[in-house]
């Protein structure tokens, strides 16, 4: 008997005297259990380490009867499942969501960037490529353009691939990857912002709606229906400037706009109200974007979509959002930068930021309407 279990219950049995032990191939005989080692172990009050050894040594001699884990019966199908699933050639869907993670992990994540621009710059070169992606409205594929970092692709601050509808906007924003020094500063990057505001932002149904919202409440009491009442000169820049951009808007969408000198006292009616919502809720993601920007740095939503349509350029936008502050500086001086901003500072601000927008709105093809 080789291997046997030492236990209680047989150490009180009788003393049985082993017949001759089988020698396995490559055991020498001085590693069996002797036939008076069973007489040793019964006849003993206590069982010693050593005395044990031998018997531990036959055991390692034969695998076969050694101790195997009891498994259980789902443990059973759930190793024999993966094992099948193991050996199953994976599908062409499987295959292509395998892809999409590799290259995921491969991608530059924009939202590691700092805003206050302490981000050291980490590649050498930026570029574009062009890729197929599946359009989150239709669900049809199209062709994009996106951007790369010594050849790895850049997701936005929410894990989305940083892809845009054209070669030019693509290469416009490589430029200004290309052109950071040894920082990065993101807010030297305007046509960046607009990309990934348009995909991380607009491109959700509810953020798309609150933005349209927020909007109709900006027209409702817009900037260039509020005029001065003096001094002369001020009414006649206003007329000549604001009053050219709402003939625009009227006969652009046939109705007319209820302008006034009151502060605050110029409200659109409802039928106005709706037409302008219509046209905001057929807009692209990439038009409402810009509209959105643009709005919100001049504080006139007719000053925005005359812009989108291609009245306004970048300065005829600027000069109308700041025409009363010009006028101020005319007649009391420019405050410059004194570490609280001053008006070179807003001036510089707007800009970039309504530069930016008419380049992004001129670049967009004419189906993102």
């Amino acid at each position: 008997i080789v291997g046997m279990r030492v236990s209680l219950r047989w150490l009180s049995a009788p003393a049985v005297r082993l017949r001759e032990p089988l020698k396995p191939a490559g055991i020498s005989s001085s590693a069996l259990p002797s036939p008076s080692f069973s007489r040793r172990v019964a006849t003993s009050s206590a069982l010693s380490p050593s005395s044990c050894l031998p018997v531990f040594q036959a055991r390692s001699a034969f695998p076969a009867l050694q101790r195997k884990p009891v498994q259980s019966r789902a443990e059973g199908h759930r190793l024999a499942s993966s094992a099948s699933a193991a050996e199953r050639e994976p599908t062409s869907e499987e295959k292509a969501n395998i892809k999409k993670e590799e290259l995921k992990r491969k991608d530059v994540p924009l939202g590691m960037l700092k805003a206050d621009g302490t981000s050291k710059r980490f590649y050498k070169q930026a570029g574009v490529q062009q890729v197929k992606q599946d359009c989150p409205r239709t669900g049809m594929l199209r062709t994009m353009w996106s951007l790369t970092l010594d050849g790895r692709g850049v997701r936005t601050p929410a894990n989305k691939l940083l892809t845009v509808p054209t070669k030019e906007i693509a290469m416009a924003i490589a430029m200004e990857f290309d052109v950071q020094d040894l920082n990065i500063l993101p807010y030297t990057m305007p046509l960046t912002t607009l990309a990934t505001t348009s995909i991380d932002q607009i491109s959700r149904s509810d953020v798309r709606q609150s933005t349209i919202q927020s909007l109709l409440r900006q027209f409702r009491n817009d900037l260039v229906t509020l005029r001065s009442n003096d001094p002369p000169d001020l009414v006649e820049r206003e007329e000549k400037i604001w009053g050219r951009v709402c003939y625009w808007a009227e006969e652009h969408y046939k109705f007319k706009l209820v302008v006034s000198h009151e502060w605050l006292q110029a409200e659109q009616p409802e039928d106005i109200m709706n037409t302008v919502r219509d046209d905001l809720l057929a807009r692209s993601d990439w038009r409402l974007t810009v509209i959105d920007q643009v709005a919100g740095s001049t504080g006139s939503l007719i000053l925005s979509l005359a812009l989108s349509q291609g009245f306004l350029s970048a300065d005829e936008a600027i000069k109308a959002a700041r025409l009363s502050e010009d006028y101020n500086i005319e007649r009391w001086g420019m405050v410059k930068d004194s570490g609280m901003g001053g008006h070179d500072i807003d001036a510089a601000d707007m800009r970039s930021r309504l530069a930016a927008a008419w380049l992004y709105n001129r670049l967009l093809p004419t189906e993102y309407r």
